[in-house]
């Protein structure tokens, strides 16, 4: 399937819960490339989110070209004038940790420089089965050597910096990795690139009959 544009979602998405009720899908705010606008510019679901990584055919040719890039400089560059993002952990008036206006309940976590092949599949693996966190989104980074992992955390328990804090002390004592330590920021920003085998949680599917999971 190919998608020369990416169109605003229909609102509200749904997923179903643990306990099989249907539940709206956690909303985060959309920015459109280059990485300077603060603007968002519409609204996201997951489904959205796992629909573009997937589909959308801009972020395939931008990601293709990222990854033949050599000169680390040049590829920041690139990746910062030509990669749409999006604040995983709300929506936003601007994008400023102060400019919240409703947290999704969703935590982005970077791991950079993971490597590549056995490496970085055996990481995904590990951090979809893990039995402390609820994995809705996992993708390659646009790099090509890391992951960007969206789990789930409960703000009726503590805050976004506590939960972060709690959540990167707990992937170094298990997996041996680090994350970026920027992602504490609620207004972190995310680059969207492609990745044919983006894992989605199975309620998105469940309940967007259109989504191919494969």
């Amino acid at each position: 399937m190919e998608q020369d544009s990416y169109s605003q979602p229909s609102s509200p998405n749904t997923h179903v819960g643990d306990d099989g009720s249907a539940t709206p899908d956690r909303e985060c705010s959309f920015f459109s490339s280059p990485v300077q606008n603060v603007r968002p510019v519409k609204t996201v679901g997951i489904k959205d989110v796992y629909n573009y990584i997937t589909l959308y055919m801009p972020a395939i040719k931008h990601t293709h070209t990222l990854r033949s890039l050599h000169d680390a400089t040049e590829a920041r560059k690139y990746k910062a004038c030509n990669f749409d993002f999006v604040c995983f952990s709300g929506t936003f008036s601007y994008r400023a940790d102060n400019a919240l206006i409703k947290h999704s309940g969703l935590l982005c976590l970077d791991f950079d420089h993971v490597g590549t092949g056995d490496a970085l599949w055996t990481l995904r693996r590990k951090l979809i089965a893990d039995p402390y966190f609820t994995t809705w989104l996992l993708f390659t980074s646009p790099s090509g050597d890391g992951l960007k992992w969206v789990i789930d955390i409960d703000l009726g328990r503590c805050d976004h910096s506590t939960w972060f804090k709690a959540v990167r002390n707990y992937i170094m004592a298990t997996y041996r990795h680090e994350v970026d330590k920027q992602c504490a920021n609620i207004s972190r920003s995310c680059f969207l690139p492609h990745d044919s085998s983006c894992y989605v949680h199975p309620s998105i599917i469940i309940t967007n009959k259109d989504i191919c999971p494969f």
